[in-house]
């Protein structure tokens, strides 16, 4: 799985490290919240949360990057969100991160050991957009 990341007016970034596969699992899984299943990044996503009060709205907005028809067109259209509000949860999840040991294990257990350097190296690529949208992909 890779994570695209385009910025209003600029175009698609370079990929992120590890093709940024740590974190887009985080963020699938962070959209499984609630539902009644269980897994290593679903806790992840549970204490990034519950106990560091991370938002998680802008993580876990994101679409398919090739669209195979209208409606994922649209919906990826609708995916685009302000740079300074990812910026904030993305800082948030890695000063969660480096503070909270359960974090680490967690990210570990769910094959996302990475997440904190994709999750620092997308914070410093989209730092450049200011106050512009960026969107958030997945390619399988």
């Amino acid at each position: 799985m890779r994570l695209t990341v385009d910025v209003e007016g600029e175009g698609p970034l370079p990929p992120l490290p590890g093709d940024g596969a740590a974190l887009v699992a985080v963020m699938s899984f962070a959209v499984s919240r609630g539902f009644g299943a269980t897994h290593p990044l679903i806790a992840f996503a549970d204490v990034l949360h519950d106990k560091h009060h991370v938002r998680l709205g802008p993580l876990t907005t994101f679409y398919e990057s090739e669209p195979e028809d209208g409606e994922d067109r649209e919906k990826l259209e609708l995916s685009w969100q302000p740079a300074p509000d990812l910026r904030q949860s993305l800082s948030a999840l890695i000063a969660a991160y480096d503070a909270d040991p359960t974090l680490q294990l967690f990210a570990r257990r769910g094959a996302a050991g990475s997440v904190r350097c994709e999750a620092a190296a997308l914070l410093d690529a989209i730092t450049p957009a200011g106050d512009r949208r960026v969107r958030l992909g997945y390619q399988l």
